[in-house]
């Protein structure tokens, strides 16, 4: 399978400029003892500070950035940089996200590195790195002035992020049109978004990926087998047939296969196009469990065809590190401010990929016992707080709003029922913002706002807060 974006790290080349002088003078920029101003001496002195700048950026980075081999470039008093200075950036150029570079009077080689690579150049601390920041900014180019470590690290997570949407790949199945009956707010322009975030997909017909279903080689049927026995061994209660659960299980299985043939890495399908053609009462499987199932890895996985939730839940998965919620929203309580989101798709690992399985029922979807789904109680977790999103129709604008758990609802009922209800700062005015978003939104544990915004200043999108 493709890459997982959720768990991918930021290449940063840590560049060192020094500024080697022809002969010891002194003047209106520079003054010294005349030995300490010798080019030998500066150099001396060069490469203890390169050591310095080094080892500080492999011992505070964050682990969400890969630390590349540290360079040493020169550069002289005519204010040439050499040709062959620029040619020790390029032995691991293709694994460089962000040049992070230091030194004195090194703004001219910061801008000509990234006027040459065309990729973004970070300087800490203050005077210089505002110097190249602006230049480089002013014409269109990526230049970052983080004012210590720990927002150089703020800025590692973010260009992660941005990473890991570029390299999402959709494996799109369609039954008809690409826009979905059930969701005509979704983003249509597949190749806008690829042009601007990178996301690519490959459309496949929904109608061959079930049909795949029944052509499982014998290591998929035993892995479906082994693993509708884990999901029933680790459920508290499974309220349907095992054959039944199985059928869904077999769904996932058919799904993961094809997202690791065709390089994907996220999922989507539409539901009334495929419940109508009858092909899903057919093979007695819904969508619901496979998609709970692949977030919980780490892979988005949205429902009804919608690109615009699938786009806001790789976000919160890719910034958060944790499974997403989604669903149709709607008032519960206006007064209150209580706002309900229901859907069939809790994950297990809503409170962190890497973290324990939460508590589970499995209950049919369908009254004729078929359609397995995960049922979570979502009153397990009132107080906790969540971020909820949603791109619209052109992924121009993301809507974004923080909330509290206040409740649960359909845990032990079937069909399209589970919900958890939030309590928001104005439920109306979210709801009035929807009709410029759509209908679904994304959901994960924990506050995110203020990472989405910052998101949407390295990825070029408006984010409106509620």
């Amino acid at each position: 399978m493709k890459e997982k974006p959720v768990d991918l790290k930021v290449g940063v080349k840590p560049v060192f400029v020094q500024l080697v002088h022809s002969g010891p003078y002194e003047g209106p920029c520079r003054v010294g003892r005349r030995e300490d101003l010798e080019p030998e001496a500066e150099r001396a002195r060069g490469e203890e500070e390169f050591k310095r700048f080094g080892e500080e950026l492999r011992e505070n980075l964050s682990p969400e950035a890969r630390v590349l081999e540290p360079v040493k470039i020169e550069w002289r008093d005519d204010w040439v940089v050499p040709e062959e200075e620029f040619g020790k950036l390029e032995a691991d150029l293709e694994d460089v996200d962000l040049f992070v570079i230091s030194g004195g009077l090194s703004q001219y080689p910061a801008v000509a590195v990234a006027h040459r690579y065309k990729k973004p150049v970070a300087m800490v601390g203050a005077v210089v790195n505002m110097d190249v920041a602006a230049c480089l900014r002013a014409r269109g180019l990526e230049g970052y002035a983080p004012l210590d470590l720990q927002e150089l690290n703020q800025l590692i997570s973010l260009l992660r992020v941005r990473k890991a949407v570029s390299r999402t790949k959709v494996l799109y199945a369609t039954e008809g049109d690409v826009v979905p009956v059930g969701v005509v707010s979704t983003i249509w322009d597949l190749e806008n978004l690829r042009v601007r975030f990178g996301v690519e997909h490959i459309s496949v017909p929904a109608r061959a990926l079930l049909g795949r279903m029944d052509r499982l080689s014998q290591d998929e049927e035993r892995e479906a087998q082994e693993l509708t026995d884990e999901l029933i061994k680790n459920a508290d209660q499974v309220h349907m047939a095992r054959e039944e659960l199985l059928r869904s299980v077999r769904f996932y299985v058919t799904v993961k296969k094809a997202m690791e043939e065709l390089e994907c890495n996220a999922f989507v399908i539409p539901c009334f196009e495929v419940c109508a053609s009858r092909l899903a009462e057919e093979r007695r499987v819904t969508f619901c469990l496979a998609h709970s199932l692949l977030k919980d890895e780490g892979y988005p996985s949205a429902c009804e065809g919608d690109m615009n939730v699938l786009m806001a839940m790789a976000l919160l998965m890719y910034i958060s590190k944790k499974s997403a919620y989604m669903g149709n929203s709607y008032i519960v309580d206006r007064e209150e401010n209580i706002l309900g989101v229901n859907h069939d798709v809790p994950g297990l690992r809503m409170k962190g990929l890497g973290g324990p399985a939460l508590p589970y029922e499995i209950r049919n979807f369908t009254f004729g016992g078929w359609g397995a789904t995960i049922r979570y109680d979502f009153s397990k977790d009132v107080g906790e707080p969540v971020t909820l999103a949603r791109f619209n129709p052109t992924a121009t604008r993301l809507l974004g709003a923080r909330g509290e758990i206040c409740g649960g609802v359909g845990f032990d009922r079937i069909g399209c029922s589970l919900g958890v209800q939030v309590k928001v700062g104005d439920v109306a005015e979210l709801l009035h913002r929807e009709a410029d978003f759509g209908h679904h939104l994304a959901v994960v544990y924990g506050d995110y706002t203020q990472e989405l915004k910052e998101a949407g200043k390295v990825m070029k999108f408006d984010v409106e807060e509620v």
